[in-house]
C-alpha cells in the first residue's frame, strides 16, 4: 500500500491512526487537508482490516488519500493476529483498571510482560514503515477511544515531542440537554501536548467518563464539526441546489436513503418493517423514483440486500455529502448522516420511533424523542402513517427548510465549525510547526 518509502528527514509529518471505520478519516479530513496545503507530509495508517474495508467503500475518502501526491502516504498494519493479540491486550487493561489488579503482586508482573512484548512487536513494525521520526514534532491523531487503549500508552512515550489530537468518529451530538449552559471557555493551555477535539462542550459533559477523558494532562477543545465549514460545503451546497432545481424536467425523484441495520439499536424485524415501509410509501405516492441506499458503515446482512434486483433501488457507497448532491429527498433511520444532508439544505425525514428503540433517545416526560428532531434539522415520522404525511409535505407542497427553526444549539455548532482552523493553528503555531496564523480558512 506504500505510495513511497518512509523517511528520517525531519519534516512536518501528521500521523494517522485509523481503526474503527471510515467515520474517523471523515470527521479530520478537513483538519488533513489543511495540512497538506501547509507542506505537511500524511501518512496515514490502517490498523485493521475493518477499517481499511470501510474507507475502501466511501468513494469520496478513498479517492482523497490516492490522489496524486507524493506527500500522503498509506501504510497498513493490520493482520488477524495482530487484531486478535491487541483486542485481548485491551479487554485484559481494562479489565485490570476495572477491578483495581493493575498493582497486585501475582497479576501485575504477568500482564506487564506481555504488554511489553506486544508494545515492542507494534513499535518495531511501525518504525519500519514510516521511518525515524519519533524525535520529530509530528502531529498525531487517533479516535478519542484510543485514550483507553495501552497502544496510545506506547505511542505517547515514544513520540513525546509530538502533538496529539485525539477526535469524534462521527458528527453526533451526544448532548441531551440543549437548554443548558456550557462551559464554553476559550482559553488554550498550550503547555499541554494532548488534545482532545470535540464538536461542543455539551458532548464532552454526556461522554467524559472520569478517567482517561478527564485528564488535566488532555486539553479539550471545542470546535464544532470542521467537515461542516462554509468553505468545505460551499461547492457541494451549490451543486446539491442546483441539483433540487431541476426537479421538474426530470423524469424521477431521487430519494437518499440514510439505512441502519438491525444490532444494538435496532433489532432485525424493525429494520425489515422500517425497509419495506419505506418502499410501499414512496410507490404508493411518487410514480417515478430512484432510491438511493446509504448502508450504514456496521451494516452487515441488510434487508436491503433482498432488492439488488430492483431497478429503482440502488445501493450505493459514496459519501452522503456527495449523495445529497444528487437527492431530492432523504429518509434517515436515526443517523447522523441526517446534518449532512441538512447542512446542503436537502429535507429529511427521520423514519424512526424513539419510544419502541429508547436506546441513546431524548425523553421529554414520559415519552422519547431524538436529538436531530431536537436541534430542529429533520421531519419526525415515528410510524407509516407519519412517513407518509411528511413525504407528500415535501413533494407535493414545494418544501423548503426553514432556516429559523433550527436550535440555537445547532446554530452554535456550525458558527463554531467555521472557525475550526483558529484554535488548530494556535496550537500548531505554538510548537513553531506554521509561521503565522491565517484570517482566512483558505489561504
Amino acid at each position: 500500500m506504500n505510495k513511497r518509502e518512509g523517511t528520517t528527514l525531519k519534516t512536518k509529518t501528521a500521523i494517522v491512526f485509523l481503526s474503527g471505520s471510515a467515520g474517523e478519516l471523515d470527521w479530520i479530513l478537513p483538519i488533513l487537508d489543511h495540512l497538506l496545503k501547509r507542506e505537511f507530509d500524511l501518512k496515514i495508517i490502517f490498523l485493521t482490516k475493518r477499517v481499511l474495508a470501510s474507507v475502501k467503500t466511501n468513494s469520496m475518502l478513498n479517492d482523497y488519500i490516492h490522489q496524486e501526491n507524493s506527500k500522503i502516504e498509506l501504510i497498513f498494519l493490520g493482520s488477524y493476529l495482530w487484531e486478535m493479540l491487541e483486542r485481548i491486550s485491551y479487554l485484559a487493561y481494562r479489565f485490570l483498571i476495572k477491578y483495581n489488579l493493575k498493582n497486585k503482586n501475582i497479576i501485575q508482573p504477568i500482564y506487564s510482560i506481555f504488554e511489553k512484548i506486544l508494545e515492542t512487536l507494534f513499535m518495531h513494525r511501525l518504525s519500519l514503515r514510516i521511518g525515524n521520526l519519533k524525535n520529530n514534532q509530528n502531529v498525531i491523531f487517533s479516535e478519542y477511544p484510543a485514550l483507553r487503549r495501552p497502544r496510545d500508552k506506547w505511542v505517547y512515550k515514544q513520540f513525546n515531542d509530538s502533538i496529539f489530537f485525539y477526535c469524534p468518529h462521527s458528527p453526533h451530538v451526544y448532548t441531551e440537554d440543549l437548554e443548558r449552559n456550557y462551559d464554553k471557555s476559550e482559553g488554550l493551555d498550550l503547555d499541554k501536548s494532548r488534545f482532545l477535539l470535540m464538536g461542543h462542550p455539551g458532548d464532552y459533559f454526556v461522554l467524559n467518563d472520569n478517567r482517561e477523558l478527564a485528564s488535566n494532562s488532555l486539553e479539550k477543545v471545542f470546535i464544532g464539526h470542521p467537515k461542516y465549514s462554509d468553505s468545505w460545503l460551499h461547492d457541494l451546497q451549490e451543486k446539491s441546489k442546483k441539483f433540487r432545481r431541476t426537479s421538474e424536467t426530470r423524469k424521477s425523484i431521487n430519494i437518499l436513503v440514510l439505512s441502519r441495520g438491525s444490532g444494538s439499536y435496532l433489532d432485525d424485524q424493525s429494520h425489515k418493517s422500517l425497509v419495506e415501509n419505506t418502499i410501499d410509501i414512496v410507490q404508493k405516492n411518487i410514480p417515478n423514483y430512484n432510491f438511493l441506499i446509504k448502508k450504514h458503515p456496521r451494516e452487515f446482512n441488510s434487508y436491503w440486500d433482498n432488492f439488488l434486483n430492483d431497478d429503482s433501488i440502488n445501493i450505493v457507497n459514496d459519501h452522503i455529502l456527495n449523495l445529497a448532491t444528487q437527492a431530492d429527498l432523504a429518509i434517515s433511520f436515526w443517523t447522523s448522516g441526517a446534518m449532512d444532508c441538512h447542512t446542503l439544505g436537502v429535507p429529511v425525514i427521520e423514519y424512526f420511533d424513539p419510544n419502541q428503540h429508547p436506546k441513546q433517545q431524548v425523553q421529554e416526560g414520559n415519552s422519547y424523542t431524538t436529538i436531530y428532531r431536537k436541534l430542529g434539522v429533520v421531519l419526525p415520522a415515528n410510524n407509516r402513517i407519519e412517513l407518509e404525511r411528511s413525504l407528500l409535505r415535501i413533494v407535493e407542497d414545494d418544501y423548503e427548510i426553514p432556516l429559523h427553526k433550527s436550535h440555537k444549539f445547532y446554530n452554535e455548532l456550525i458558527t463554531n465549525s467555521n472557525q475550526w482552523f483558529v484554535k488548530i493553528e494556535k496550537i500548531l503555531q505554538s510548537r513553531n510547526l506554521i509561521e503565522n496564523l491565517v484570517s482566512d480558512e483558505r489561504k
